[in-house]
């Protein structure tokens, strides 16, 4: 009897081995996929501006002249100015909830931090 139930269990963590594996895998496969299709997307805009696109200031529109490198600049520049304003704050808070914090106010504190998290930024920033 023994012997039956550990032949099934190793079937069963095979079974499940494979079907982790596969879901591992398919992330890849779908990054690569949606690197593909923007790829392709993106011919007739490398077609007509070139990669001097990315490096590129102008925003001539009457010309039709497009440069990117003001908004990849700016998009990189608010992230940088996001993670610094946020990482240290997450950490403190993280902190202070872990180590400092008396149970009676962490756990409300924490639960009200969580639902802080649950709401989207683009909310906040209205």
């Amino acid at each position: 009897m023994k012997a039956d139930t550990f032949h099934r269990h190793k079937i069963q963590d095979s079974a499940f081995h494979i079907v982790t594996l596969l879901c591992a895998l398919l992330i890849p496969i779908t990054l690569l996929g949606i690197l593909a299709t923007l790829g392709y997307g993106a011919i007739p805009a490398w077609n007509q501006f070139g990669i001097g696109f990315l490096s590129s200031t102008d925003w001539d529109p009457v010309h039709k002249l497009f440069g990117g490198a003001g908004a990849i600049y700016g998009t990189v520049m608010s992230s940088l100015i996001a993670l610094l304003i946020a990482v240290p704050t997450s950490f403190g808070i993280a902190l202070f909830l872990s180590e400092l914090a008396p149970s009676w106010i962490g756990r409300p504190l924490g639960t009200a931090i969580e639902l802080l998290a649950a709401i989207p930024s683009i909310i906040y920033g209205m």
